[in-house]
């Protein structure tokens, strides 16, 4: 295995894109880094809590399928223009063995099981990842192989863990061999209990439960979501496991980096990406055994899934 310098995975991280095309401007879903790039954040129930929402919390599932108002927002998604992700794929990487062990195995399958590789119609309620297809004219989801990142086993858990360490971290182990870089795959980032991920906004496990943004390694836009451990009050729901908010912050997280990867591509007349306009409420549900976010749909003017 090749070691890398901090200096040298340092050296190969470029600025992402700043805040653009009226995204900001109040909208709690946009933070900034340590080093002020833009990025796209999922806040905690209680700080975005959403007068139109009259649903329950945890509610009942049911049956069948529904369509729901947006609680934020205004008005439909338009294309802005930036660049979108066709046939995406995702890649995992785990901070170490124990979080692999905890996490791996419900995380994995959900990934793989997120697009259910049919084309996605406006009488396809029940389409989870393929949803997208309105805006990336694409929709398939491939899962790379997982990485677990065993040299963290034996040391300390950082306290604390800033953006610019995120970026510098993913872009070490491109360095080294042990991860592909590639401009189709968003790369998410899950992180153990006790990490705190800070932005300017705050952190982890405060300001936000998940994010996804981008950056520039040897030339190619890298896009990566970050995932912190949501076993905290402000990332908890009522009836909700802690695997069940990372796999419904998982699927926000994916679905925005693969319509507005660039922070300037789907959004809505007031910044809301296409999962903004739907988090927390209508209530996340479980389908199959996994936590699910539900999404806006243009064509159907509301947020879709099943339950």
């Amino acid at each position: 295995m090749k070691r890398v310098s901090l200096a040298v995975a340092v050296a190969v991280i470029f600025a992402g894109t700043q805040l653009t095309l009226g995204q900001g401007r109040g909208n709690p879903f946009v933070d900034h880094t340590d080093n002020g790039e833009t990025i796209h954040v999922l806040p905690p129930q209680a700080s975005v809590h959403s007068p139109r929402d009259t649903d329950p919390t945890d509610a009942p599932p049911h049956n069948g399928a529904a369509v729901y108002a947006a609680s934020y927002g205004s008005g439909k998604l338009t294309n802005h223009g930036g660049p979108v992700m066709g046939n995406a794929q995702f890649q995992a990487i785990y901070w170490n063995s124990s979080l692999a062990s905890d996490i791996q195995g419900t995380i994995d399958g959900f990934v793989s099981t997120f697009s259910d590789n049919q084309p996605y119609s406006n009488t396809d309620k029940t389409a989870d990842f393929t949803i997208v297809q309105q805006y990336t004219l694409a929709y398939l989801l491939t899962a790379r192989s997982s990485y677990v990142d065993a040299s963290h086993d034996h040391q300390r858990v950082p306290s604390s863990y800033s953006d610019a360490s995120v970026r510098n971290y993913v872009a070490s182990l491109f360095a080294s061999g042990n991860v592909a870089p590639a401009t189709d795959t968003i790369y998410g980032v899950y992180f153990p209990s006790g990490m705190r991920i800070s932005s300017q906004g705050g952190g982890s496990c405060s300001s936000f439960c998940g994010y996804h943004g981008h950056f520039s390694y040897g030339g190619m836009d890298i896009k990566y979501a970050v995932f912190p451990y949501t076993d905290c009050r402000a990332c908890s729901l009522p009836g909700k496991r802690v695997i069940d908010i990372l796999t419904i912050v998982t699927s926000h997280e994916i679905r925005e980096a693969a319509t507005d990867p660039d922070l300037n591509a789907w959004f809505d007349s007031q910044g809301y990406e296409a999962d903004d306009k739907c988090a927390w409420s209508p209530s996340p549900f479980i389908a199959n055994g996994f936590g699910y976010q539900y999404e806006w749909s243009n064509l159907q003017g509301g947020c879709v899934a099943s339950r």
